[in-house]
């Protein structure tokens, strides 16, 4: 099968039959990957659409111009909104997270900050997070470039679960929500919750269970924290028919 190349260009530079890729992406079309005028790419918006086998047709310095011959909605996603809030790991690995993570379907990332949590993240992390979810979003033919959340309390994502059809809690205990889904309608949005190393404390969960949260299980087995988030989201995607 031929690989398939994707590239990024922002909603505002589709304009009617055409898009237009200027900056890294013009780079890496002509002079990583030396493509010419005549052949065919796939260009997404980050918001989902995606122009399929597209033509390039006019390749300069300063711009390569493609005409769009198809488009598509929801190229390479699954159907559901998905958001993984997780405590930041240590060192480097929550970079890991995101890219795993996007590859997986995960359409939006919000670190939390939790009781047992050692790691705050600075505007920096944030950025290069953005950019490693780009990276990934067109490594793994998606269309949606995934949401980067600034960190927020555990309490603020509490308040905020209303916002998602399902909530769910990585915890120790029987997978309260998970034995309905097969047979309830797909829920729109989820979020899955996953703690620090140290794990949730008393009071976080009791505030979860307030918040309507469902406790899910991740196995026998203890996983580290970056692990656990992953396994999460394969776990629920799975069980809703969204990984095959």
């Amino acid at each position: 099968m031929p690989r398939r190349e994707i590239f990024y260009a922002p909603a505002q530079n589709f304009a009617g039959d055409f898009v237009t890729l200027v900056d890294d992406e013009l780079h890496h079309l002509a002079r990583v990957l030396h493509h010419k005028a005549g052949d065919r790419i796939t260009v997404v918006d980050g918001a989902g659409v995606a122009a399929v086998d597209s033509e390039i047709v006019e390749l300069t310095r300063e711009f390569a111009r493609v005409r769009i011959l198809k488009k598509v909605r929801r190229y390479g996603e699954a159907h559901i909104h998905l958001a993984l809030a997780q405590a930041v790991p240590k060192g480097s690995r929550f970079d890991w997270v995101i890219e795993k993570g996007t590859e997986l379907g995960v359409s939006e990332f919000i670190p939390i900050l939790c009781a047992r949590g050692e790691v705050e993240a600075g505007e920096n992390k944030v950025e290069r997070w953005r950019r490693l979810a780009l990276a990934a979003m067109k490594q793994s033919c998606r269309s949606f470039w995934p949401i980067i959340h600034a960190p927020i309390t555990f309490e603020a994502l509490c308040e905020q679960s209303r916002e998602y059809q399902l909530s769910l809690i990585a915890h120790e205990g029987a997978d309260e929500a998970l034995r309905r889904l097969t047979e309830a309608a797909l829920p729109r949005k989820a979020v899955i919750a996953i703690g620090p190393e140290g794990g949730f404390t008393e009071v976080e969960l009791r505030r979860a269970q307030e918040s309507n949260f469902y406790s899910m299980s991740l196995g026998p087995r203890r996983l580290r924290a970056e692990t656990a988030g992953l396994v999460a989201v394969t776990k629920l995607l799975t069980t809703l028919g969204q990984m095959s």
